[in-house]
């Protein structure tokens, strides 16, 4: 029950995020600290796991509930001021769930972890250099990605698990993706991300002119 309010919970706040950023940044930056901070508690409680540091129940819900509620705070009151690492942890930790296959050749473990961190941790003060100055355009299109990366999150494995690993797998690599594209639970949430951000994005733009 936790879980499904949870993913609820996200779903809607990704949303607000996805399509309504713009008007509502200050409360969407927030937001999108809270996601940082849970993502990094997440991480967090994973690496120190891998190391062999076993975290009981309460301890990873105080973790998780201490970062999230922290940064979220902080990215509110701060507002702009918090802007470009808020951006920078999202960026950091979003290459690092999904990018690890474009260091797949390097056979260190921890030196792929760290290219992988470095190459989110560049382009996520990119954009937030870039969100900062850029503001009304580059604000709604940062909080139509956060908002569609927090969708993704919990909608791919709903859809990876119900029809997408079933018999409509082959359908849709075929006649969507072409027979030599593998469909794989990466892939999925990628498309699954920019289908949302892009039609957040040209939402928020038609609506703030209004």
């Amino acid at each position: 029950m936790p879980d499904i309010v949870i993913s609820v919970i996200a779903v809607i706040a990704g949303c607000l995020m996805c399509f309504n950023g713009y008007k509502l940044f200050r409360f969407s930056l927030g937001i999108a600290g809270s996601v940082a901070g849970f993502c990094l508690g997440r991480f967090l409680i994973k690496v120190t796991g891998d190391m062999g540091i076993e975290w009981s129940e309460i301890a990873r819900i105080i973790v998780l509930a201490v970062l999230t509620i922290g940064l979220g705070v902080l990215a509110f009151k701060l507002y702009m001021k918090a802007l470009i690492a808020i951006t920078t942890i999202i960026c950091a930790l979003w290459f690092y769930d999904d990018f690890n296959f474009l260091f797949e050749r390097v056979t260190n473990s921890a030196l792929r972890i760290v290219l992988t961190m470095a190459s989110g941790i560049i382009a996520g003060v990119l954009i937030g250099i870039i969100v900062y100055y850029a503001q009304k355009w580059t604000i709604s299109l940062f909080t139509a990605f956060v908002g569609a990366r927090v969708i993704s999150g919990v909608l791919t494995p709903i859809l990876w698990s119900g029809i997408l690993q079933g018999e409509y797998a082959g359908i849709i690599e075929q006649k969507v993706l072409g027979p030599d594209v593998a469909l794989n639970y990466s892939l999925v949430r990628i498309l699954i991300l920019v289908a949302f951000c892009a039609a957040g994005f040209v939402i928020q733009l038609k609506t703030s002119k209004k």
